[in-house]
C-alpha cells in the first residue's frame, strides 16, 4: 500500500480523537491488547531508554523541551506526540524530522497481519485502536532508527494509555486540571490518579506545581507504587522572569528561567524559545527528565550549554505561535488551549506579552466533549471581542451553539462562521488596522486547520 492507503487503513480502526471515549467505555480499556501487540512485534519499546510525560496542560511542550535539550547535547532523539496539526507523520520524529512516508508504510505493513488477526477474533475482545497502532509504529520506528533516547507523550490519562507499557528512565507530570472528565473523572483527585498511572516502582518522577488536591493524589499514588516523587516549587527551585520587550527581535517578550536543586547542588539557566512565563514549569520538568536520563546513561553532568541551546531552539507549533503577516494587519497567534485553565493562561499571556496592543479578538472553536461554558467564561475575562467557528473534526461543537452560550453568559452577541477564512476576516476587522491582536484558539484541530489554510505547515 502507499501512504494514502496506509492512512485509510488506520482510519478503519476506532479513533477516539474523532469520537471521544466516555465513562462507560472505561471497562473495555486494559493494557492486555497493547501488551500482546508489543509482544508480537518483538517488544520494540524496550529497545532504547525512554522518558514518559503525562499531564493535562503542557505535556507536549515539556516533551518538546526535553527532546530539544537532549538533541542539543548531541544525541539521536525520538519524540512521540499527539495530536498532529498538519500531517499524521509529525507525531513520530527523530531529531525533529518526521517519519518519512515509505518508513510509515513499511512499518504499518509489518503490523498489519497481527492487527488483522486481533480484530478478526470472535471472542468479543476489544480491537486495537488508531492511537494504539500509531504508538506501536512510533516504538518500531525508534527501534529501527536506533535512537539514544525517546521522549514519549501520553495520549489520554496515563494508567490505561497505550504509551504506559514503556519502562522509562524517569516520568514527568505537567499541570493537572479539568479535562476529559467523562473518561478520567470529575475531581482533581481522580484525574491526578489516572495521570499517576504512569508511575513505576523505583522510577523517579518529577511534577510541575499542582493544586493541593492533585498534589496529594500524586503523592499518595507515588507512595503506593514505590515511586520517588519530587515537585517543582517544593523540592526544586524555579524562577522565571520576562525579558524587556525587544520589538525588532521577536513578536513576544521572552522568558528567562532558572532551575536549581539546593540539596544536590546543581543549577541550570536558559532563555526559553516558547512564549509565556507558564512555559517555565514545563521547561523545569523537561530539564529534570533530561538530567535523569543523562545521569543514568551518560558520563558527567548534563551540559549546561545543551540546556541553553535546546531551550532556546525548541519549536512547538500551535502554542502561542506567531504567524507573520502583511504589514498593517493585526498580529496573529495560534494556541491550542482547550480548557478553562489553559485558556486563562494563553490569553493572559498575550495581554502580558504585548501590552502595547489595544484590542484582543479571539477566534474560537472547541470540541463537543469540552466544557465550553468554562472556556467561554475564560475568554470573557480577557477578550474584547469573539468570533466563533469550527474545525473539520467530527467532534467539533457548532459555532451557532457557542454563540448562543456566549449570549447567555455575557449578554453580547458574537458572529459565527462555518468558514475559518470568514472568521479570520471578521476578526481582523474587529481588531483594527494593525493595532490589535487576533488569537485563534480552543482546539488544536482548529489551529491545525488554520495553519493549513495559511500554508504555515512545517
Amino acid at each position: 500500500m502507499n501512504y494514502t492507503q496506509a492512512q485509510a487503513y488506520l482510519d478503519s480502526f476506532v479513533n477516539y480523537e474523532r469520537s471521544v471515549p466516555v465513562r462507560k467505555d472505561r471497562g473495555a480499556f486494559t493494557l492486555k491488547r497493547i501488551e500482546e501487540l508489543a509482544a508480537r512485534l518483538g517488544q520494540p519499546h524496550l529497545a532504547y531508554p525512554t522518558l514518559h510525560v503525562a499531564g493535562t496542560k503542557g505535556k507536549g511542550s515539556c516533551c518538546a523541551f526535553a527532546a530539544s535539550i537532549l538533541r542539543a547535547a548531541g544525541l539521536k532523539v525520538g519524540l512521540y506526540s499527539s495530536p498532529h496539526l498538519d500531517d499524521l507523520r509529525e507525531r513520530i520524529t527523530v531529531n525533529g524530522r518526521w517519519i518519512d512516508e515509505s518508513a510509515f508504510v513499511d512499518l504499518l505493513e509489518r503490523c498489519r497481519p497481527h492487527l488483522e488477526e486481533m480484530r478478526a477474533r470472535k471472542d468479543g475482545s476489544r480491537r486495537p485502536t488508531y492511537f494504539e497502532i500509531m504508538t506501536h509504529l512510533a516504538f518500531l520506528y525508534f527501534a529501527r532508527e536506533r535512537v539514544d533516547v525517546a521522549v514519549i507523550e501520553v495520549g489520554l490519562g496515563g494508567r490505561l494509555d497505550a504509551t504506559s507499557i514503556v519502562q522509562p528512565v524517569a516520568c514527568g507530570i505537567t499541570q493537572i486540571s479539568f479535562d476529559h472528565m467523562a473518561f478520567l473523572g470529575d475531581t482533581l483527585d481522580l484525574i491526578a490518579r489516572e495521570k499517576a498511572g504512569i508511575f513505576k516502582a523505583g522510577v523517579p518522577a518529577t511534577s510541575a506545581p499542582q493544586a493541593l488536591e492533585a498534589a496529594a493524589a500524586l503523592q499518595s499514588a507515588a507512595q503506593e507504587r514505590g515511586t520517588p516523587l519530587e515537585f517543582v516549587g517544593r523540592d526544586l527551585e524555579l524562577s522565571a522572569r520576562l525579558r524587556p520587550f525587544e520589538p525588532d527581535a521577536a513578536p513576544l517578550r521572552q522568558t528567562e528561567a532558572t532551575l536549581q536543586s539546593p540539596a544536590e547542588g546543581w543549577r541550570f539557566q536558559a532563555r526559553l524559545g516558547l512564549a509565556g512565563t507558564y512555559q517555565a514549569e514545563n521547561w523545569a520538568v523537561a530539564v529534570r527528565l533530561a538530567q535523569r536520563y543523562w545521569l543514568k546513561h551518560r558520563t558527567g553532568a548534563l551540559p549546561a550549554a545543551a540546556v541553553q541551546q535546546g531551550s532556546a531552539e525548541v519549536r512547538w507549533p500551535g502554542r502561542l505561535e506567531f504567524v507573520p503577516r502583511e504589514a498593517g494587519q493585526p498580529l496573529l497567534f495560534l494556541d491550542g488551549a482547550h480548557n478553562e485553565a489553559s485558556m486563562d493562561r494563553a490569553l493572559g499571556a498575550l495581554r502580558e506579552l504585548r501590552p502595547d496592543r489595544s484590542r484582543l479578538v479571539v477566534v474560537l472553536g472547541c470540541a463537543k466533549d469540552k466544557d465550553h461554558v468554562a472556556i467561554l467564561k475564560a475568554v470573557a475575562r480577557h477578550a474584547d471581542a469573539l468570533v466563533l467557528t469550527q474545525s473539520q473534526n467530527p467532534r467539533a461543537r457548532s459555532p451557532e451553539e457557542l454563540a448562543s452560550t456566549w449570549l447567555e453568559l455575557t449578554g453580547r452577541s458574537a458572529p459565527a462562521y462555518a468558514s475559518v477564512e470568514e472568521a479570520l476576516s471578521e476578526a481582523d476587522r474587529l481588531a483594527g488596522d494593525g493595532s490589535g491582536l487576533v488569537a485563534v484558539t480552543g482546539s488544536l484541530y482548529l489551529v491545525g486547520l488554520v495553519r493549513r489554510k495559511l500554508n504555515k505547515g512545517p
